[in-house]
């Protein structure tokens, strides 16, 4: 029986959650669609009317990409420790602002040097919001919680590339040359104002930490804490250097085969995106060909939020990564055999993308609860794995795809990789759990890692009193009895 005390307990911490949903998650989601969409703006305006106004050929516009990812690479790991140290009410809004501008500037642009420029300042902007979004939701979500959120998260990703075309469509049919404006350059103003509105729901409702959201109520405070995956650290006291930091980081031993995994799935993946590719070179028109790809974006949607959404009701994560990367295996199989005909290769296509993008939400999920939940380790964490997976695009369509068949057998060993990867970490953490009496899990992780960081700064840290909880205290005297 519950006791009204616990009864009490559970209806507050419903209503703790429902309040995160309507500004961290909110937030999340709106901020993925937005950037998934300012990502693709480039490609859609260059194919309506930028190539021609700049006089841009194909090398400078790979150029542009390279640039970008230059940016994006060498900021991620910088800017998810800056997060962990400052408030991310702040400092994600403030990245939203400066891609805002940059993005105002991309529609005055006149040369391609501009816009070499604004690219790579872009990719620094961008380069926090992803990891730093992932690691502030898993600061406040839990465990039966975190799975169908970053579904939803990932959900808006592909929401937002998706709408891509349609808002160029848009602009090109109804705002092209009005007050002499391109339509190419009516979207990149498009986007900057709908990332105005973002940076301002981000400064208004984003919480920081339990310490330091002026928002919420001192019962909230507490729940927050007693939810058990809020490091209630005052980071702002931590004098310990970045070095260092990264010294216990690296002695993690669950990271490198996250890191390995994450890199390995999104190699395999990028076979997924030559669907198009494959039906032009298969006979199909443009516009088929074009058509094809949408049944595809759909399915993997709907599979990857059923797959977040079972991995929180089950409360397994293995299961939910290994069955449906099994089945995009099977799919990358196909594909490296280049059955025929082609609606045998659609086919494969789809199981191939929807077993492995299903995937994403999951093992993001998993890595924020396994490796630690120290609040700056944990943000390096993501940014280490976030940073190598992003390298993957750099090369990978330069080497595996001028020939999709070897492509494609590539994806085969890279998805063997991630299978391996994962089974070893649940391995790993099984042998953990049973040389600890079966009482092991994350939050031992955080006690090593911030000890291994109290041993560094040789000064204690002082932890936030926190009130009984009446579900806490009666599993403790059900333990003692």
């Amino acid at each position: 029986m519950t006791s009204p005390d616990e009864k009490q307990y559970l209806e507050q911490e419903k209503a703790y959650v429902r309040r995160l949903d309507k500004r961290l998650l909110a937030f999340a989601m709106f901020g993925n669609m937005v950037k998934a969409l300012d990502n693709s703006n480039l490609g859609s305006a260059f194919i309506s009317g930028m190539e021609e106004e700049l006089n841009i050929t194909g090398l400078q516009y790979n150029w542009m990409g390279v640039l970008f990812m230059a940016g994006y690479l060498s900021m991620q790991i910088p800017s998810n420790m800056m997060l962990s140290k400052y408030r991310p009410s702040i400092y994600l809004p403030f990245l939203e602002s400066i891609w805002c501008i940059l993005t105002i500037s991309m529609a005055c642009v006149n040369s391609v040097k501009t816009v070499y420029v604004i690219r790579f300042c872009l990719g620094l902007a961008e380069a926090g919001f992803y990891p730093g979004i992932v690691f502030v939701l898993g600061t406040w979500y839990t465990k039966k919680e975190l799975g169908k959120r970053m579904a939803l998260l990932h959900l808006c990703g592909a929401l937002g590339t998706g709408l891509s075309g349609v808002v160029q469509a848009i602009m090109l049919k109804t705002m092209d040359n009005v007050w002499g404006i391109s339509g190419w350059r009516w979207m990149f103003l498009f986007d900057a104002l709908v990332t105005s509105v973002l940076a301002w729901f981000g400064y208004s409702y984003l919480p920081d930490y339990p310490t330091t959201t002026a928002w919420l109520s001192k019962s909230e405070v507490t729940i927050a804490a007693q939810r058990g995956n809020v490091d209630m650290r005052d980071t702002s006291k931590d004098t310990t250097s970045r070095w260092e930091k990264l010294k216990v980081l690296a002695g993690n031993r669950y990271l490198y085969p996250f890191v390995l995994g994450w890199a390995s799935l999104h190699v395999g993946m990028g076979g997924c995106y030559l669907l198009g590719i494959v039906a032009k070179k298969s006979g199909y028109d443009a516009v088929t060909a074009n058509l094809l790809t949408t049944p595809d974006t759909l399915i993997t949607m709907v599979v990857s939020l059923c797959n977040g959404f079972v991995s929180d009701r089950l409360q397994s994560r293995i299961w939910c990564l290994l069955v449906p990367a099994s089945i995009g295996l099977f799919g990358c199989l196909l594909l490296s055999a280049f059955v025929q005909p082609f609606g045998f290769l659609y086919f494969a296509f789809i199981i191939t993308h929807a077993g492995l993008a299903s995937t994403t939400s999951v093992v993001m999920t998993w890595a924020s609860e396994m490796i630690t939940t120290n609040i700056e380790l944990r943000a390096m964490a993501i940014a280490v794995m976030n940073t190598f997976s992003s390298m993957q695009w750099i090369w990978t369509p330069l080497v595996l795809w001028p020939v999709t068949d070897t492509g494609f057998r590539a994806s085969v060993v890279a998805e063997i990789i991630f299978l391996l990867s994962m089974t070893y970490i649940y391995y790993l953490y099984e042998g953990e759990t049973s040389n600890n009496g079966g009482t092991s899990d994350r939050y031992d992780r955080l006690a090593t890692d911030e000890q291994a960081v109290d041993d560094i700064e040789q000064e204690p840290i002082a932890l936030t009193h926190l009130p009984d909880n009446p579900l806490i205290q009666r599993s403790t005297n059900e333990k003692q009895s």
